[in-house]
């Protein structure tokens, strides 16, 4: 359909067209089309499962941000993993650096990145 519009249309008056009907967007001041994926794809529901990461921010005085995602695994606990600059206690004092932290069933465990 869009190729018979643009024989008719400037392709500005068809990107405008395919904002409203879904096929397309702007970001970072481009246009962009969408390939949406049919909801009775079975890649869907996959993509659905997937976790979700959220960009948060951990230290409220020094404003550092972090990648968290968190799932549930089929036994019903949840796993939480944090990535990114933040402080860790390593026993005798707060270490600063960069971090990848994972909780499971009331356990935690940290590993010091680069």
């Amino acid at each position: 359909m869009t190729h018979e519009l643009r024989k008719k249309l400037p392709s500005e008056i068809v990107d405008i067209i395919k904002l409203y009907t879904g096929e397309g967007c702007w970001r970072s001041g481009k246009y962009i089309n969408i390939h949406k994926i049919p909801k009775n794809d079975p890649r869907y529901t996959m993509l659905r499962k997937r976790p979700r990461i959220k960009q948060l921010i951990y230290d409220s005085t020094e404003k550092w941000s972090n990648g968290v995602t968190w799932f549930k695994l089929d036994t019903g606990k949840f796993v939480v993993i944090n990535v990114g600059q933040m402080k860790v206690w390593n026993g005798n004092q707060f270490e600063r650096g960069y971090f990848w932290e994972m909780h499971y069933n009331q356990t935690k465990n940290t590993q010091r990145l680069l």
